[in-house]
């Protein structure tokens, strides 16, 4: 167990969501807490490493010098490590030179990921792939080059690093086949590998006694992105991929890799520190009118031509507003955002803008987006489009 382990009606986290957390602190849930790690196990120690700094000092490789080290000592003590990198794929951006354009899915507005297995550049979204090729879709130039790494480049830089390391890679596309994953894991805990490389998927729920180094290669990968949980998914994520380590009766380490290590995200996820990440978001939700101060109704159209997308999502706006007048939902203190593209605007040959609702989750304003929907499909104009709804929008 990791930090101030919450209970709620039977289920437990070293890293509650900030939602839940406000719910026990005003009695609406039942609090327990553990502040001690099963059989006494010690926190691993853990050190936040300055990217910036490993680029000033002319280290421009995934690994920072600290890391490396560990990583060292580590393989000499036949000792395992876990390695953090929440992006699969080769290289994550390819790009022209001459032009500077990205190579892109036609289909979405989302650049293509290369994948060196196959040597074939596939979009994340949509499933779709092209052979790799130098040569620029837009100017035609052979100047395409690669940016950015997967999982499968940090795999293929531990190899560089140390050629006598077996090492695993964890990801979705060395998991699809059926119990694979379960035996990979397996594999790890028999002593088979001693570097495990992987995505999110080994960050959580894992208990392997020997091992006592876990690595997070880019800690800002999930915090800079538009959603109201960046925040708290990222500290979740680090605390508890840090909390792999040192379980047994080994001391663990852990070096979380960042390119803005003054974040206070980060700084509270190297210290474990919970409470003080608590008290920090809770304060710029109240600010913002984020949960659980209110509630957030993402209203999104979607379709096929992007002016008649922008049009309806316009539409939509303005009769969410004049709905909103009401008085029964007057309680809720409701405003209306929007319309804005989403984050990835075009997926699989759809556009898509959204408008926001916030506002209160009551019968009235359900209701209201109930009655919404229905009069949206049964407009001619909108034909050919779709209008659909998430409640606190994890994406």
């Amino acid at each position: 167990l990791v930090g101030s382990e919450m209970c709620i009606r039977d289920r437990a986290s070293a890293t509650p969501s900030v939602e839940s957390y406000y719910l026990a602190q005003k009695g609406v849930y039942r609090l327990s807490t553990i502040s001690s790690r099963y059989g006494g196990a010690k926190l691993p120690r853990v050190v936040v490493a300055d990217m910036n700094q490993e680029l000033l000092e002319g280290n421009t490789g995934p690994f920072s010098s600290v890391l490396m080290e560990c990583l060292a000592e580590n393989l000499r003590l036949r000792r395992q490590s876990i390695l953090l990198l929440n992006r699969r794929g080769y290289h994550t951006f390819v790009s022209c030179r001459a032009c500077g354009e990205p190579v892109t899915c036609p289909h979405c507005s989302i650049s293509l990921t290369y994948h060196a297995a196959n040597r074939r550049l596939m979009c994340h979204y949509c499933g779709y792939s092209i052979p790799f090729t130098d040569e620029c879709p837009s100017c035609h130039q052979r100047q395409v080059r690669y940016a950015g790494a997967g999982t499968q480049k940090a795999e293929e830089a531990v190899e560089e690093l140390f050629p006598e390391a077996r090492i695993l890679r964890m990801d979705a596309d060395t998991t699809m086949a059926k119990y694979s994953h379960e035996k990979k894991l397996k594999q790890f805990a028999d002593g088979e590998y001693d570097i495990m490389v992987g995505t999110q998927m080994v960050a959580k729920g894992l208990d392997f006694e020997n091992v006592t180094l876990v690595g997070v290669l880019s800690a800002d990968i999930s915090l800079y992105v538009d959603n109201y949980r960046a925040a708290e998914r990222t500290f979740s994520l680090l605390t508890q991929v840090v909390g792999r380590a040192g379980r047994g009766g080994k001391t663990g380490r852990a070096v979380i890799q960042t390119y803005t290590p003054g974040n206070d995200v980060i700084r509270c996820a190297a210290r474990q520190d919970y409470d003080a990440f608590y008290e920090s978001e809770i304060r710029m939700r109240r600010l913002r009118r984020y949960p659980p101060f209110a509630d957030l109704f993402t209203v999104t159209v979607s379709g096929t031509e992007e002016g008649r997308v922008l049009r309806a999502a316009v539409s939509v706006r303005e009769t969410l507003r004049q709905l909103c007048r009401r008085p029964e939902l007057a309680a809720g203190e409701p405003e209306v955002l929007g319309p804005a593209p989403a984050p990835v605007v075009k997926v699989n040959n759809r556009f898509r803008y959204r408008c926001t609702l916030v506002g209160k989750n009551d019968k009235a304003t359900r209701e209201m987006l109930a009655w919404l929907q229905k009069d949206f499909a049964k407009d001619s104009a909108n034909r050919g489009m779709n209008l659909f709804m998430d409640h606190n929008a994890a994406d």
